[in-house]
């Protein structure tokens, strides 16, 4: 399956532009089509996106990645027409055409998909069946036939996508990541793969059901049952106002957190692009993490003279010394033991005389044998053998009575501690912390080189900024976990609403219909879970597979995911690692989970990726080009110049099939025109 052809007409900054692209094959199955941003690339993502799903392609656009400013439908109709668009009849016209082909049994199938939207001469959408029209054909024979309206639907889900894949081939390679980020790469995961699954569909079809057994019970069940269940259900709507009114605010902060990331971004821009990010973020924070380390160096080598005297000893005599000192330590414990007891001894004697049972037992004689000061002493002397003769692991003379218990382990650590001479360590932890002032020099250097330049402020600003982001992400994860937390309590309140429509309806014969509407319901959760634990072990090998392709280094070694979208990664000790990623590392892990969705899918459906290189180094950025010419379908990137350079493309020409460059020129009404030229690419 490939897209043979696109048609604009007065949509966004396109007053009228064809693409057409040819079959990939032999090798060539990329499509490169350049733009300075602001020239229309992102427009023509958007484009396929609502000729192929109408309605539907709004919602879609935030889950590949696409800013909506318009979310609602006329609203976003009536901001994409273009500018200077001609008025026929006193109506405007808007359109688009898509045309999808694939192979099936050595013959050529095709869908050829045409939606007109109508606009009244003050620009409103017409209302109604008038404001639009939609027109679909399909290719049988060499020859076009009209489809019914009604099978439109059917035919673009056979010959395209199921708009729930549509995010996992069409999406901004750079937006999509940060969504991913802002959102919670775990919600992200878990809302593409309920659409992966088609369970977006189901979850529909549970608040039909909802609806429908609170019909039932309403018309069979009594006034104080309904009313129980009223209190019930009140419960949870304020529950789930609550919660609502967290993911507002959660919404609004990470609206927040993607404003200020932008600015940081535009600003690191301004100070010379990615790399100064971090001399610019960095430079001050890796100083002073330089300088502790050079802090814990001295306290080593201060240990390493300490230990000094120690190490000259011979081997043999330093064991029996740690051997020793071992012994005298127990001894000292054990002797320290009784000294704390000893003065019990004397209120054991009283206790022991004052007994009326010893007193008994000794009958009359009893005061003349306890009055003896011999029998206190025989007491003591027992009390005495308790402790002697010593255990066996203590030692029966204490040599070195200068020390105490603490100096006794103090010594025995340093011994442990000991590897070689001194001086070979003293030399090792020396040159160590050199290297460390060698490198706190240079960063100073260079922290003093870029306040000397004109690049101050920005410098500045970009700190703040930097700062401000920081407080947004911070805020962003407690957010989260309040979130979390109302959500355990709506599906506490929601629970028992189900568990007190489940006892109303066994009570009642004639609720029969809102039982089994109840069953059906659980079915559908426990469906819903075993489909999303069938899939993710397959997502997440797919992915492991597709990021050890792309990425240059071997840090994410296997990649898991869990069945509510929870990801983990893992190094090749086997263990979870909790390494913060960098920007790029983080680009192409979400890239390869992406291309991992859509592999599961097992459609083979072209993908469209609009800026797809931002913030990859060369190496990630040669681990994507290989991996998508290594791909069977159709790969459309839309790029910058400075994403896919000349000199980047001229790599990659052998597997590109075609190339237009979309050029910008401003008009008078603030908006632009589009102009294409096709096999032509930046110079």
């Amino acid at each position: 399956m490939w897209i043979h052809s696109i048609t604009l007409r007065n949509f966004k900054s396109y007053d009228h532009a064809a693409f057409s692209f040819p079959e990939p094959g032999e090798g060539k199955n990329i499509v490169l089509i350049g733009a300075q941003n602001g020239h229309g690339k992102t427009t023509l993502l958007e484009a396929v996106y609502l000729c192929l799903y109408d309605k539907d392609a709004i919602s879609h656009l935030q889950r590949a990645g696409l800013n909506m400013q318009k979310n609602n439908y006329p609203e976003f109709l009536k901001s994409a027409l273009y500018h200077e668009a001609e008025s026929k009849y006193g109506r405007y016209t808007m359109s688009l055409e898509i045309e999808i082909r694939q192979n099936y049994r050595e013959a050529k199938h095709g869908l050829r998909i045409r939606r007109n939207w109508y606009f009244s001469s003050d620009r409103n959408l017409i209302a109604g069946e008038h404001g639009s029209l939609v027109t679909a054909e399909i290719l049988k024979n060499g020859q076009y036939e009209l489809i019914d309206e009604k099978d439109i639907d059917k035919y673009t889900n056979a010959f395209a996508l199921p708009f729930d894949y549509a995010p996992f081939f069409f999406f901004d390679g750079e937006k999509i990541v940060q969504t991913a980020q802002q959102s919670g790469t775990g919600l992200w995961l878990n809302t593409a793969l309920k659409g992966l699954l088609g369970v977006t569909l189901l979850e529909k079809l549970r608040v039909s059901l909802k609806d429908y057994r609170s019909k039932c019970i309403s018309e069979g069940a009594t006034e104080k049952i309904q009313n129980d269940l009223r209190e019930a259900e009140a419960k949870l709507q304020s529950a789930e106002a609550t919660l609502q009114v967290c993911r507002d605010e959660l919404a609004a902060t990470q609206e927040q957190w993607q404003q200020a990331a932008e600015e940081r971004e535009r600003l690191t821009q301004q100070l010379g692009g990615g790399g100064d990010i971090r001399t610019s973020e960095e430079l001050l924070r890796l100083r002073e993490k330089l300088e502790k380390e050079m802090a814990e160096f001295e306290a080593k080598v201060k240990a390493a003279v300490k230990a000094m005297p120690l190490a000259f000893l011979p081997r043999e005599s330093l064991k029996a010394l740690q051997q020793q000192l071992e012994k005298e330590k127990n001894r000292l414990n054990h002797e320290a033991g009784k000294n704390q007891i000893a003065e019990k001894v004397d209120d054991f004697w009283n206790a022991f005389v004052s007994s009326e049972k010893v007193n008994q037992a000794l009958g009359p004689v009893a005061n003349m044998i306890l009055g003896q000061p011999l029998m206190k002493e025989a007491v003591k002397d027992c009390w005495e053998d308790l402790f002697y003769p010593l255990p066996s692991e203590c030692a029966d003379k204490i040599e070195h009575n200068y020390l105490s218990v603490n100096a006794h382990a103090e010594i025995q650590n340093e011994i442990n501690r000991l590897q070689g001479m001194p001086q070979d360590k003293i030399g090792m932890l020396l040159a160590e912390n050199e290297k460390r002032a060698a490198e706190r020099k240079k960063i100073s250097a260079e922290i003093e080189l870029l306040k000397g330049t004109n690049k101050d402020e920005l410098v500045e600003q970009l700190k703040a900024v930097t700062e401000e982001t920081e407080k947004f992400k911070e805020r962003t994860g407690h957010l989260k976990s309040n979130e979390s937390r109302q959500e355990k309590d709506f599906k506490r309140w929601q629970k028992e609403v189900e568990d007190l429509q489940d006892k109303i309806s066994d009570s009642n014969p004639k609720l029969l219909k809102s039982r089994r509407a109840g069953e059906v319901d659980k079915v559908i959760i426990r469906l819903t879970e075993e489909l999303l634990k069938k899939k993710v072990k397959e997502v997440g090998e797919a992915a492991t597979r597709i990021n050890r392709a792309i990425a240059h280094d071997e840090r994410i070694d296997r990649i898991r995911v869990e069945s509510d979208g929870r990801m983990g990664i893992f190094g090749k000790d086997g263990y979870e690692s909790r390494v913060d990623l960098s920007a790029g590392q983080m680009q192409i892990l979400i890239m390869a989970l992406v291309s991992a969705l859509a592999e599961v899918t097992r459609y083979r459906a072209p993908f469209i990726i609009d800026t797809p290189l931002a913030r990859l180094d060369e190496g990630h950025r040669e681990g994507l080009f290989k991996h998508w010419c290594n791909l069977e379908q159709q790969v459309i990137l839309l790029s910058q110049d400075t994403e896919i350079t000349p000199e980047v493309y001229y790599r990659l020409e052998p597997s590109v099939s075609r190339t237009y460059l979309v050029e910008a020129e401003s008009l008078n009404s603030a908006g632009a025109r589009s102009r294409i030229s096709a096999d032509v690419y930046f110079e």
